[in-house]
């Protein structure tokens, strides 16, 4: 079973990068390196319903996930709005323009305050 969740995995990870093409940073500014990849992050947990589906999945580089796994437990609040800004660009269905960048940045400093309490 673990085999075939992540071969769904990955082919949904490819799928979000033809469609959002990342340049070389995540949807958190985390800069995608070889050692900092791509991953997904569920926007809805699949333990609280979420499915493994574009319309649920962000693309995260491992650092920026680990933060935001650590944020919900510290600053359950700014969790939140980080998830509700994915589905933002969820909802746009293309590349991240300048808007979605900057505020991209902002969450991140947002995320290093609350990492760094």
């Amino acid at each position: 079973m673990g085999n075939v969740y992540n071969n769904k995995n990955q082919l949904l990870l490819r799928e979000l990068i033809k469609i959002y093409m990342p340049d070389e940073f995540d949807w958190l500014s985390y800069q995608i390196t070889k050692s900092n990849i791509l991953t997904l992050h569920h926007v809805l947990k699949v333990a609280e319903g979420g499915q493994l589906s574009k319309e649920n999945a962000a693309l995260l580089t491992k650092r920026a996930h680990r933060a935001l796994n650590i944020c919900e437990n510290r600053d359950f609040i700014l969790y939140l709005e980080i998830n509700d800004f994915f589905r933002e660009i969820i909802a746009k269905g293309e590349p991240l323009d300048d808007y979605f960048k900057e505020e991209s940045k902002q969450y991140k400093h947002a995320l290093i305050k609350t990492l760094y309490k």
